[in-house]
Parts: C-alpha cells; sequence; structure tokens
C-alpha cells in the first residue's frame, strides 16, 4: 500500500508543479512587474535545472517592462548571477544588456560584462562603450569594475580594465595586471619592452621578477629565468610565487621542463631543494638513463664562455637537412669547432666579446655577452658594416627600429617590411630598406628619416656612400640618378658597394631554388674590368644576404665538385685569400670574422 502511495505521488507531483507554472506564467503575462511571481516562478525553475526556462522567462520579463524597481532589480541581478553560475552565458548576456540598458548602473554594468566575459565575448571597444554610457566618474567606474573581476575566469575584464586604467588615466597601481594582459594576448615584445621601461617602479615588486622569469622560460633561457623567480622571491611573502607559476599556463614549457622548474623555485633551502629534486627525478624515471650518458662528456661551453676567450675567430651556421639540424658554430684560424650556439640561424659579432644572433624559431634577437639585450618577436636583424649598430625589422607589428651602439633604439619607424636584405652605404650612414611591394625607402641611419622612395620595378637597391643603385628584373646594375647601365660581364642577382669603387656582386643563377649556386664577381667602376672570384658561391634565400662584405673583405661560402662547402675569406681588392675553413657535407652559411 505505502508503495503505490509513493507512486501515485510521483504521479501526481509534476501535474502540480506544471498548474503551478501556468498559473504563475498567466500572472507575469498579465502583470510583468509581479516581483513575487517572478521569484515563485524561477525558483521553480532553479529546483528542477531547467535553465533554459529560466534564462527564457527572464529574457521575456525584461524585454515586456519599462523600469525596474529596486526589489525587481535583485530578483533580476540574483537571476543573471545563477545563469553565469550554471554556464548559460548566452542567455545571461542577453539579459544584462536589456538590463542594463533598463537601469544603467555600476552593478547592472558589472552584470553585463561579466556575461560578455564568460561568453568569450568581450572587447576592449565594448568595455569603453558600456563604461561611457554612464557618463562621469569614469575612473571610479573602472576601479570598481578592476577590483570586481579580479577573482573573473577568463582574465579578460580584469585585463582591459587593467590596461585602460595605465593607458587613459596613467594608474600605474595597474601596471602588473597590465602587462599579465599582454603575455596573456602573446605580445611578448611589448611585455618585456614595458617590464624594462617600469622597472624602476616596480623594482620592489615580487611580480615584476616573476614576470621577467615567465618571459625567459617562454624564450628558453631556464637559468635566467630561476634567476628571476629567486629574486622575487626576496620580496615575496609567498602569495605571489604560485601566481607567477600559474601563468605558465600563457606559454609553451615542457612539461619536464616545467616541473624541474617549480621544483627549484619552491625550495626554500638546500634541504628542500634536494628533496624537490629527487622527486622530480623519481616522477620522470627515464631521466636516469638520459643521465648515465649526459654525464659522460664535460658541459657544452656557453657563449659568453667562448666569447671570453681569444681563440674563435669565425662563426658561421650549420645546416644539415638529413637530421634537420641547424647551429652556429665558433672556429678558430685552422677551422676547428670551439663551440656551438644551437637552436639559432644567424649571428655576427657585434664585437670581439659580444654575439647577436637570432633564435631558431625567428622568435628574437638576442644580443648576448659584455653586452646584452633581447628584441622579443623580430624577425630579422641587419648589422651595419662597422658593426655599431643594428636594423631589426619586425613584419608582425610592421615596424622597423634602429638600435645604437648602447644597445638602445635610436628610433622607429612603422614599415611594412619585404623580407628582402638591408643594403648599407659602405660608411653606415644610409640604408635602403624594402618597405612594401616594388617600394625601397632610403633612410637616414641617423635620424631614421626617409630621404627617398623608390617605387619604380627593381630587383633590389643597394649604395655607394654617395649615389644609389638598382638590379633590375633583366639583372642589369643601373646607377639611378643617371639611369645608366654598368657594363658587367654578366646579369646580377644581388650587389653590395666596397671600397675602392669596387661592387661585388653575384651572377644571376639560371634555375631558383631556396640554395643558389653560382659566380660572384667584383666589378671595378673606375675601369670597368669585371672579374670572377668563386665559381660556385652560394647564395641563400634569405632577409639577410648570405655574402658579407666588410671593409676589403668579402666571407662567402664555396661549394666543390664533391658537393663539400667552405667558408672563405678574401681580400676582394687583392685576391688574397686569408682564412678557408674546413670542408662540411653541410650546407655552411652566414660566415663572419670576428673583430680585433
Amino acid at each position: 500500500m505505502k508503495r503505490l502511495i509513493f507512486v501515485l505521488l510521483l504521479l501526481i507531483t509534476p501535474l502540480i508543479v506544471t498548474a503551478q507554472v501556468e498559473e504563475l506564467r498567466a500572472k507575469l503575462a498579465e502583470n510583468p512587474m509581479d516581483v513575487e511571481s517572478l521569484q515563485a516562478l524561477l525558483k521553480i525553475y532553479d529546483d528542477n535545472y531547467d535553465f533554459e526556462s529560466y534564462g527564457t522567462l527572464l529574457k521575456d520579463v525584461v524585454a515586456s517592462i519599462d523600469e525596474v524597481p529596486e526589489p525587481m532589480f535583485q530578483v533580476i541581478k540574483y537571476g543573471i548571477e545563477r545563469l553565469l553560475e550554471n554556464y548559460y552565458s548566452d542567455y545571461a548576456e542577453d539579459v544584462s544588456g536589456v538590463f542594463f540598458e533598463l537601469k544603467p548602473n555600476k552593478d547592472s554594468l558589472l552584470l553585463y560584462l561579466k556575461a560578455m566575459n564568460s561568453s568569450w565575448y568581450l572587447s576592449e571597444e565594448r568595455v569603453r562603450e558600456s563604461v561611457d554610457r554612464l557618463g562621469e566618474g569614469q575612473l571610479e567606474t573602472y576601479i570598481f569594475l578592476h577590483e570586481q573581476s579580479v577573482e573573473l575566469y577568463p582574465a579578460d575584464l580584469n585585463l582591459i580594465v587593467s590596461r585602460i586604467l595605465v593607458e587613459d588615466f596613467g594608474e600605474t597601481d595597474y601596471l602588473i595586471p597590465y602587462i599579465i594582459g599582454m603575455i596573456d594576448d602573446y605580445d611578448f615584445y611589448a611585455a618585456r619592452n614595458l617590464l624594462n621601461e617600469s622597472s624602476r617602479l616596480l623594482e620592489r615588486e615580487p611580480m615584476f621578477y616573476y614576470l621577467n622569469g615567465i618571459l625567459d622560460l617562454e624564450k628558453g633561457f631556464y637559468d635566467d629565468a630561476v634567476e628571476w623567480f629567486l629574486q622575487g622571491k626576496a620580496y615575496d611573502d609567498g602569495t605571489e610565487i604560485h601566481e607567477a607559476l600559474a601563468l605558465i599556463y600563457y606559454i609553451y614549457v615542457p612539461d619536464n621542463v616545467n616541473a624541474l622548474f617549480r621544483a627549484i623555485v619552491l625550495s626554500d633551502d638546500e634541504t628542500s631543494l634536494n628533496a624537490n629534486i629527487q622527486e622530480f627525478v623519481a616522477n620522470y624515471p627515464e631521466l636516469s638513463w638520459i643521465f648515465s650518458w649526459v654525464s659522460r662528456v664535460p658541459e657544452p661551453k656557453r657563449l659568453t664562455e667562448i666569447l671570453a676567450e681569444e681563440v674563435s675567430v669565425v662563426s658561421y651556421t650549420s645546416v644539415n637537412f638529413d637530421f634537420e639540424k641547424i647551429s652556429i658554430g665558433f672556429y678558430d684560424i685552422e677551422g676547428v669547432l670551439q663551440g656551438t650556439l644551437v637552436n639559432s640561424i644567424y649571428g655576427q659579432f657585434l664585437d670581439a666579446s659580444t654575439y647577436v644572433y637570432i633564435s631558431e624559431n625567428m622568435d628574437g634577437v638576442v644580443v648576448e655577452g659584455e653586452k646584452k639585450a633581447r628584441f622579443d618577436g623580430v624577425d630579422v636583424y641587419s648589422l651595419s658594416p662597422d658593426r655599431t649598430r643594428f636594423l631589426l625589422m619586425d613584419t608582425w607589428r610592421e615596424t622597423i627600429s634602429m638600435v645604437d651602439s648602447d644597445i638602445s633604439v635610436l628610433w622607429s619607424m612603422e614599415a611594412d617590411y619585404g623580407m628582402i636584405p638591408v643594403a648599407w652605404s659602405p660608411d653606415g650612414s644610409r640604408i635602403a630598406v624594402s618597405t612594401g611591394w616594388d617600394v625601397f625607402s632610403i633612410i637616414d641611419v641617423e635620424s631614421g628619416e626617409v630621404q627617398e622612395t623608390i617605387e619604380d620595378y627593381h630587383h633590389f637597391v643597394f649604395l655607394s656612400n654617395e649615389k644609389t643603385f638598382v638590379i633590375d628584373y633583366e639583372g642589369n646594375i643601373v646607377q639611378l640618378d643617371t639611369e645608366s647601365v654598368l657594363n658587367t660581364d654578366a646579369p646580377a642577382f644581388w650587389a653590395e658597394f666596397g671600397e675602392d669603387g669596387k661592387i661585388v656582386y653575384f651572377e644571376y643563377p639560371e634555375d631558383y631554388a631556396d640554395f643558389l649556386y653560382d659566380s660572384l664577381h667584383v666589378f671595378d667602376t673606375v675601369n670597368g674590368r669585371d672579374r670572377v672570384i668563386s665559381d660556385s658561391t652560394l647564395f641563400m634565400d634569405a632577409p639577410v644576404p648570405s655574402v658579407k662584405i666588410e671593409g676589403n673583405l668579402v666571407y662567402f661560402t664555396e661549394k666543390d665538385q664533391q658537393g663539400m662547402h667552405r667558408i672563405v675569406v678574401m681580400n676582394y681588392i687583392t685576391n688574397e685569400v686569408l682564412f678557408v675553413g674546413l670542408p662540411s657535407k653541410d650546407v655552411i652559411v652566414f660566415p663572419d670574422v670576428r673583430p680585433e
């Protein structure tokens, strides 16, 4: 009997609830301002986890009213929060949007922005438009939004508001979340620059050091990242380091590196360091196999060690296609390898104790040695003939910047940079840069002013100290001001002006490829003599020339009949060979000689 009564109750209950729902809906249809009926019906939907009906009801009610009295305000506010808690962001956004229009204040604004934040549709433009509706007191409104959005996920609203507070109102107290927002947007270059610019303001903030460490982790500078975190701990009471470690989510770091990094930076003393690292090794048992082999050989030299010694005189890049391996090697005068810089594409000596190179993924330029700097997100650089300055090219942000001898940025300009090598005048006073499709700009190196824009169709533009020369699409070298064609023996693909009126040029190859092999010529503009100094020089299709001219010297790669590559350093005026590297099966490119 009891069981029968229970079954009957189960059958009757839905009927009772349905009757209540219909009655309450009828009351609201007659009077949408009936707060008690709205609250009762929302509770029924909430108890039955029917949030589609819950959201639909709120949408219908706010669409039917012209004002929101205080009791109804609280009910609708609670309803929007319940929709957000149960991940019905679309309903919450629709309801909160109308709700904000009906009663625009800080609370309804926050609900509206929280709803869009939850649905991943939030933008800075939408935040600004919404705050503008409230009129005066914008600074106080943004501070309110910042305080109320600290715990939100995703962090978009908090980061957008931080950026506005810093950029529009100069509120430096919000610099840290602003920079975190840059990291979240993968704008590592801007984040690094802002950290550098704000170092005095933030030097006692633990997160200043942690963020620098995060950026070094992203670049693979793990030792430097550890040092940054250890410095940050000196200012931290233990609360911010875990927040900082959570930011690793925004970057790519191998799991084993992440685990070891945490083991190190969370250690408080030698005992806890040993315990944490032992736990790390236990969690990665394959490491014991790796360590058994790594321990057999000496630790490779770091770049700073190579630069501290006087043995290495030449550097160049080696490319092994069989193993998909690329690295920069440093060699003595006999051509014997003295050290290697892995995960790098292209590098040059800035001076005897400083080296500049591009990482393998072309995600930044690094200056290492006596002088130190990092330029994140930069595609390529071009070093001046006297090694005092270099130009940075950033195709993502469409900017080019000149870096001075003290590694400070001398000037920057917007330019849609084309991936054609920069040409410097021999005295380093002017540069020719591809700044668009078939457009070259001649720029004054000191001021950054564009002296001339060449918009005619030319394959390449290069400079003497006074004149501008072009290579047309037929391979003719033309002096631009007189439009006179130089009487070279062969068509040119690339050229650079050297000393004593000499032009070094690479002959236009018959077939195009990534790696081109043809004759390297020296043309004398004084007497018209043209001579070949190498029959099989490598020229690589790259944004920097693979043949380098410095004073009366030319550095290039030569390929012999057996297909072996070797580096040659030659005085192109006297034809004296000063250095010949050992032959290599690998493709070797971008040679550079260390200055005395």
